[in-house]
């Protein structure tokens, strides 16, 4: 082979590999297609852009604030402009679920709440055939119930943050009180924080909470798998059931 062919045959292969090269460096990971880096990144300027702002929602937020309905919550809710939720996907939200209840194990009282996101275009593939999946369940160990006036727990779960969400609630003691937030992110990760102790939802999507007479606190991170809210207090009772789980709420320092 001459120096002239072996130098052209040299500068092809160098032109292939840098062109594929650069395409797959330029390849984008996605979730359901819909969400990439360049989609993250349009997604930040727009909460900084105004014309993207839904302001009816807005408008509805001050008139919330305004009323001063919110119960006194780890975190006080603020009212502030966001993107329409459109501008990721027609069907990008769906909508949220709190939900929450009271049980019983021998003579001690629990409450406990969850999180949950309804199925979307963004989580659908994850969510299989699932209508929602909770990504957060608490159940707290309470020396005082209050069915009447419902004031000593509450909790919201908030869509402000789309594609993102935050959870947040209380439930009050006698003498203590366990705050916690949740949240999930558009890449399927989810933590939590209960009285400053971080959680990774991954490793459990279920944090069972003892306060302590001494004022401490002693937690158990269980997962309780892929749930539909629909299906979460059948699930909470069978954890109930367990060894693990009763014995964990009967111990002596409890309350």
């Amino acid at each position: 082979m001459g120096k002239l062919q072996a130098a052209l045959l040299f500068m092809t292969m160098f032109l292939i590999y840098s062109c594929s090269s650069k395409k797959f460096r330029n390849s984008e990971p996605t979730i359901n297609g819909v969400w990439t880096d360049s989609v993250a990144t349009q997604h930040f300027e727009n909460r900084s852009d105004s014309l993207t702002w839904d302001m009816e929602m807005f408008k509805r937020d001050v008139a919330d604030e305004q009323s001063g309905f919110l119960p006194p919550l780890p975190i006080k809710v603020g009212a502030f402009p966001v993107p329409d939720y459109d501008l990721l996907g027609e069907n990008s939200f769906k909508g949220l679920i709190s939900g929450g209840g009271y049980k019983v194990i021998k003579d001690k009282n629990l409450k406990f709440s969850a999180f949950s996101v309804k199925r979307n275009e963004l989580n659908k593939s994850h969510l299989e055939k699932r209508k929602d999946e909770v990504f957060f369940t608490i159940i707290i160990l309470t020396d005082t119930i209050d069915t009447k006036n419902y004031n000593l727990s509450g909790n919201i779960i908030s869509s402000r943050n789309h594609p993102d969400y935050v959870g947040e609630g209380f439930t009050k003691t006698k003498d203590n009180r366990v705050d916690y937030v949740a949240f999930k992110t558009v890449e399927n990760k989810s933590y939590a924080i209960i009285n400053m102790s971080l959680f990774d939802l991954n490793f459990g999507n279920a944090i069972l909470v003892a306060p302590q007479k001494d004022k401490s606190f002693r937690f158990l991170q269980i997962d309780l798998g892929k749930s539909q809210m629909k299906n979460l207090e059948d699930k909470i009772d069978n954890l109930l059931n367990t060894k693990k789980g009763s014995d964990f709420f009967l111990k002596p320092g409890n309350i």
